[in-house]
């Protein structure tokens, strides 16, 4: 359970009895902050616990009558994909099996096992499975055999199965309908459509020699875009599936071999992995466009753990919840959702975000004197020469950051996107509208006899200033320390 110790603000950590390897949110509304998590003991008993937060009181609460042992550790982990609280409360598991089970009050039951291969007592291990949201009655699975398999869990009977690849599927996603992919040990990328069985598109082909690709994401938000992550990688590789075999980006930020990713539900523009080098970062995928290379994107913020993290899970009803789990700890990370400049800070142990106060202070008084000196050479091209036409300028600074502010959520990276969203074009067109009145203010001003024309230079010099003082707050928003 969690120790009073433990307890940190936005960081609320729940002790397990064994190692922790897979884990799930709840869907439900009626139990939105209801979690599963899966246990990894080497051996053939293994156990799945089901675990309730209270945000009120910030404590957890376990019941043992919610917890059922699992032939081997879970692969996977999934409770039933909708939040409607008419629907039955099951949940799944993969293993050396698809299980579905199904959760009373006071126990849980086995409802189906979900065996493909009946000629045969031995089965090929299930590595991943995902239950599709658009029709709950269809769950994909991938397994060792090569094979991924689509089942009907009403008829408890495999409507689909095929050969994707050459090699072991390491993982799953449903891009939609009848749309699925997968990525498997031959470090390609597939996606399938039900409709052509006998056809399938590879969109990305790991370059890296015996490069196996071990997870895979589709964004369900914006499904143009697919995480992927190799095995032994710290790279996150992002997929945009209108341009197949040329990633969009590569996020290269982890210093060691990424687990998993997790896109955040009903937004779609970030993505959370998850690293042995003991952290969780949330990146700004889709609005960053910085090109394939990925060299420059940094992450919006992160967060340390004590230990290597192995899963992370974004929570499908509270948008700015994450658990992660490392050890045989299960950790709720909580955020706001408008983080664009924002770093978690947890200040306990090693458990820390990366940020030094003093490096802060120096660039943020760096900034501040810049800006000043802008401002107080517009005052200066007022007041030497006793004419207050000037200051029109000056209005069209205060106008310069207000597109990002409304449109951007506070962030100037919203300017150097690729994304061709309407509100992100409405601040790209105000934001060089509202700068070119700065220059052409004083001009028109000039050219009208209104002002001087040493007035006008000094505008000139106020304005390039305060231009210097935008580029170095956005370079300063992409390092990892601001």
């Amino acid at each position: 359970m969690q120790s009073p110790a433990e307890k940190k603000p936005g960081v609320y950590t729940y002790v397990s009895q064994w190692p922790i390897y897979s884990l799930a949110w709840s869907a439900r509304h009626d139990k939105p902050s209801r979690l599963a998590i899966g246990s990894f003991i080497e051996d053939y008993s293994n156990k799945v616990e089901l675990v309730q937060f209270n945000s009120s009181t910030s404590d957890f609460t376990t019941d043992n009558r919610l917890i059922f042992d699992h032939p081997y550790a879970p692969t996977n982990l999934m409770f039933f994909p909708s939040d409607a609280a008419t629907n039955p409360d099951l949940i799944a598991t993969s293993g050396d099996y698809l299980r579905i089970w199904e959760i009373h009050d006071d126990r849980i039951e086995l409802k189906s096992l979900l065996n493909g291969n009946m000629s045969s007592e031995f089965n090929s291990a299930i590595t991943s499975f995902d239950w599709a949201e658009f029709d709950t009655r269809r769950v994909a699975t991938s397994s060792v055999d090569t094979t991924c398999t689509i089942w009907d869990i009403e008829r408890e009977a495999v409507d689909t199965q095929l050969v994707a690849h050459d090699k072991e599927v390491y993982d799953i996603s449903w891009g939609g309908f009848n749309v699925f992919a997968s990525a498997s040990g031959d470090g390609t990328v597939r996606v399938f459509d039900l409709r052509d069985k006998e056809r399938s598109t590879i969109v990305y082909e790991n370059p890296a020699q015996d490069g196996s690709l071990l997870r895979l994401e589709w964004n369900k938000h914006d499904p143009r875009f697919i995480a992927t992550v190799g095995v032994d990688s710290n790279k996150v590789v992002i997929l945009d599936i209108r341009f197949p075999t040329a990633p969009m980006m590569e996020l290269k930020k982890h210093g060691a071999s990424v687990n998993a990713v997790s896109w955040s539900p009903r937004m779609g523009h970030q993505l959370c992995s998850v690293s042995d080098d003991s952290r969780a970062m949330i990146w700004e995928v889709v609005r960053t466009g910085f090109g394939s290379d990925g060299a420059d994107v940094e992450p919006e913020m992160w967060y340390g753990a004590t230990a290597q993290i192995n899963q992370v899970r974004w929570s499908p009803v509270e948008l700015d919840w994450i658990a992660i789990a490392f050890m045989n700890k299960l950790q709720l990370l909580k955020f706001p959702r408008c983080f664009a400049l924002l770093l978690l800070s947890v200040t306990s142990n090693k458990e820390t975000s990366l940020l030094s106060d003093g490096d802060d202070h120096r660039r943020l008084a760096g900034l501040a004197f810049m800006f000043s000196a802008s401002i107080l050479l517009q005052v200066l091209a007022c007041a030497l020469y006793n004419n207050w036409w000037p200051m029109l300028s000056a209005l069209m600074y205060v106008l310069v950051p207000m597109p990002c502010l409304f449109f951007g959520g506070g962030s100037t990276q919203v300017l150097f996107t690729r994304e061709s969203d309407g509100w992100i074009n409405a601040a790209k067109f105000l934001t060089g509208a509202s700068t070119v009145g700065s220059l052409a203010i004083p001009i028109i001003l000039r050219h009208a006899h209104m002002i001087e024309t040493s007035a006008m230079w000094i505008e000139f010099v106020s304005f390039f200033i305060f231009v210097c003082t935008v580029m170095c707050f956005h370079r300063a928003s992409l390092e990892e320390e601001w």
